[in-house]
């Protein structure tokens, strides 16, 4: 069971840090088409880089929520 966790926090861990690079270039995307003059009106600023970063933060707490079942786990032993 304790290599299975380990199995899941590693996924989620992966899955936060993707999420992280996808956000990041989303906002890169957004800023290059404000640099380029963009009709502001025309695109979403923003609303790919917020769903990325939600996503984030969601991996993260799962992660997290899995690193301290696995450490209640071994503390009960």
């Amino acid at each position: 069971m304790s290599v299975f966790l380990i199995l899941l926090i590693v996924t989620f861990a992966v899955a936060a840090g993707v999420a992280l690079v996808r956000g990041l270039m989303a906002f890169h995307h957004d800023a290059e088409q404000i640099r380029r003059g963009a009709d502001p009106l025309l695109i979403q600023h923003g609303v790919r880089q917020n769903r990325m970063m939600m996503q984030r933060v969601l991996f993260q707490g799962i992660a997290v929520l899995l690193v301290a079942l696995l450490g209640l786990m071994v503390a009960k032993g």
